[in-house]
């Protein structure tokens, strides 16, 4: 079955408006959004992948889109805008970002490209350079005939009459420019409002994504309870078992009501800290246990000494959680869900390329269940996204698990066999710097 947090990022995926894509190193699509997919023209997102990013824009853009490509292949994001024909055939001005999501030892792995229509930006600002333009010709027409007039008023009294109309006209004349003004200024103010809307929904998605999490975090308590109560329902009266149907009920809705706020939320942006592992661990395992069910146990193996790494702590939790969970799931009998965590050190031995990862000093968290493990097939396709052998499942669990270990400068290693459990184990960069920094920067939080 597929987890609260899976879903909730496929929601993201599938209603942000933008259209997000991710190409592989030759710029080939192999992920599209549903509604990105939609506003180019497809159907069907599957149409997309395999396909070319090039081939999706006009080809008087493709050397524009190469020399993109080659830029952000050094490292480097990529910002431009251009214009592509709709389905309608309406032409659509688009601001895209080419993100490169870089390995470890600093090779591209893929692009992330994300791209918003501006097509009512730009059409508001050729409107109000239209107007600019306007103003100033109608200007420097009444400045031209402010000056003649005057000329032929100081050296033709005679022509007092015909003076007088045209300075009528250049009055009439500055009225109008007036009121054009007073159009250029209204739509001025309505961009400004525009903005500062946009800041507003910003802020709030802010707040309703804090507000969710911590009603979710105290939510998870009470389901737990109910389901012990359920447990033991034969022992309640008649009229205890009717408030706890109640109360199970209500629940529900409320857990409901907490999808539908985290899904108009925004996913926050990453803010990495110096953390230590053994005490991120054994705090998220504390909150975990009570999201495993009864009969899945956790226990956490770890050193007595702090293990300093540099990390998004909620990012961690998450992927954390998501590892967990499939865990769990993989044991239909019950069991025991063990977390383990150690020092490892990687050497580039002479002629041999480490491959997912650089030399050096690293903290690994080893994530074991006794369930029914997985076959290599299964295993080299475990992180693409959308891939679930899980009916129900939206396989963006383990694909977001990868990406926020990838993002912290770590990588994943996946020890499983049919028959014989797995082991998930997640590699971050050990943080040199002193336990004074670390526990200066934990006191601060």
């Amino acid at each position: 079955m597929a987890t609260d947090s899976e879903e909730r990022y496929r929601q993201y995926v599938e209603a942000s408006a933008d259209c997000i894509k991710e190409l592989d190193g030759d710029g080939i699509v192999r992920f599209i959004g549903g509604r990105g997919a939609a506003v180019l023209g497809f159907d069907n997102p599957a149409n997309v992948l395999g396909l070319s990013w090039l081939a999706l824009w006009p080809e008087a853009a493709h050397d524009m889109l190469l020399r993109t490509l080659r830029t952000a292949r050094q490292g480097n994001r990529v910002d431009f805008s251009c214009a592509r024909p709709a389905p309608s055939g309406a032409q659509r001005w688009w601001d895209v970002s080419v993100t490169p999501a870089m390995n470890a030892d600093g090779t591209l792995d893929h692009f992330i490209v994300i791209s918003r229509d501006i097509t009512d930006r730009v059409q508001l600002q050729v409107a109000l350079e239209s107007i600019n333009q306007v103003l100033q010709d109608k200007l420097n027409e009444t400045l031209a005939s402010s000056v003649n007039a005057t000329s032929r008023y100081g050296t033709l009294l005679e022509r007092l009459e015909s003076e007088h109309a045209a300075r009528e006209a250049a009055e009439r004349m500055v009225a109008a420019i007036s009121s054009e003004l007073d159009m250029a200024t209204t739509a001025r103010r309505l961009a400004e409002e525009s903005s500062r809307q946009a800041h507003r929904q910003q802020a709030i998605g802010q707040l309703v994504s804090g507000i969710a999490h911590d009603f979710n975090n105290m939510l998870q308590t009470v389901i737990v309870s109910l389901s012990g109560l359920e447990d033991d329902i034969e022992l309640l009266l008649p009229q205890h078992r009717k408030m706890l149907r109640y109360a199970v009920e209500g629940s529900r809705h409320a857990t409901a009501l907490t999808r539908r706020l985290l899904a108009f939320a925004r996913t926050h942006p990453a803010r990495p800290e110096p953390l230590d592992m053994v005490q991120a661990v054994h705090d998220f395992a504390d909150f975990a246990r009570h999201g495993m069910g009864g009969r899945v146990g956790l226990t956490v193996d770890a050193p007595d000494e702090p293990l300093p790494v540099y990390l998004d702590r909620h990012a961690l939790e998450q992927a954390l959680m998501n590892v967990c969970l499939n865990a769990r799931d993989a044991m239909a009998s019950g069991g025991t869900v063990q977390i383990r965590l150690f020092t490892r050190e990687l050497v580039a031995l002479p002629g041999v390329t480490l491959r997912d990862s650089a030399s050096g000093h690293y903290v690994a968290v080893a994530v074991k269940d006794s369930g029914e493990g997985m076959t290599e097939a299964v295993r080299q396709r475990l992180f693409e996204p959308y891939f679930t052998t899980r009916e129900g499942g939206s396989g963006l669990g383990l694909a977001q698990v990868y990406g926020s270990v990838a993002q912290a400068g770590g990588f994943i290693e996946v020890d499983s066999e049919s028959g014989h459990g797995t082991t998930i184990q997640l590699v971050f960069p050990r943080y040199m710097g002193s336990l004074d920094m670390l526990a200066d920067s934990v006191h601060k939080v």
